[in-house]
């Protein structure tokens, strides 16, 4: 399968996300505390309220959501969806579809983990509902003292954070090359042909507009994916999603 086949205009990954509704360590409901590396993330809200909490070198930040508010995230936030009234569904939006299947996220695990590729690697593997919920369990243990410090110290939060990003750069370095691929067959490419179209126009060349054509899909009801959020149904045109580190053939 081809990798595009998880990518829409603009190279972008859409899912339909019901947020897990069992607690975490401390007590709140939600999703794993992570961030991404490459991708920037909108959460639209669907239906249901909640909250996103957000960290970064700004400090620690809790933002309401409620239905059809959206919030994005740049790569280097750490956020963490809550979900405390248990009715909360949420639109994904990645910029660079492929890039989340293929694992341009890291979680917040605590230090021990993330310092250690093949624990983190071990750690961050996910199958079954169990599984991901001892995963996001992981995540949130490692968040707390990350936001406990930026809130008590600034300087301190800084220096957590800053070595947290530096242990995330090693997790990711391996998957770079296959990265690149990614974002050179899907929004790369987009740009390419929005820029070629620029010179068809140019040069009074309409041809290209009669390869116009028409996507109509639904979000996948099986399989479905276990996100680090809840349970996924992404919106793709294929079951068969491809094997992170792979190219297509």
């Amino acid at each position: 399968m081809d990798i595009r086949q998880l990518m829409l205009p603009a190279g972008v990954g859409i899912s339909h996300v019901k947020v897990y509704t069992a607690p975490g360590p401390d007590g709140a409901i939600g999703g794993s505390p992570h961030m991404h590396t490459v991708c920037s993330e909108m959460y639209y809200c669907l239906s249901g309220r909640g909250y996103v909490e957000t960290l970064s070198g700004e400090g620690y930040q809790k933002i309401e959501l409620e239905p059809a508010m959206l919030v994005s995230f740049r790569p280097g936030l750490i956020h963490r969806v809550l979900n405390p009234h248990e009715n909360l569904e949420l639109l994904i939006i990645m910029q660079n579809g492929g890039l989340s299947e293929r694992g341009d996220f890291v979680l917040t695990f605590p230090e021990a983990i993330v310092k250690d590729p093949t624990a983190y690697a071990q750690a961050a593997m996910a199958k079954t509902d169990e599984q991901a919920l001892h995963r996001r369990n992981l995540a949130v243990e490692g968040f707390q003292p990350l936001r406990q410090a930026m809130e008590l110290d600034r300087s301190q939060g800084l220096e957590m954070l800053r070595r947290f990003y530096s242990r995330a750069r090693d997790i990711i370095a391996p998957k770079v090359e296959g990265f690149e691929w990614v974002l050179k067959s899907g929004a790369q490419a987009e740009i390419n042909a929005g820029l070629d179209a620029l010179d068809f126009l140019r040069m009074g060349r309409v041809q290209y507009l009669e390869r116009a054509s028409c996507l109509a899909i639904s979000a996948m009801s099986d399989p479905v994916k276990i996100g680090l959020d809840g349970k996924s149904h992404p919106f793709a045109r294929d079951d068969k999603f491809m094997a992170e580190g792979k190219r297509a053939g």
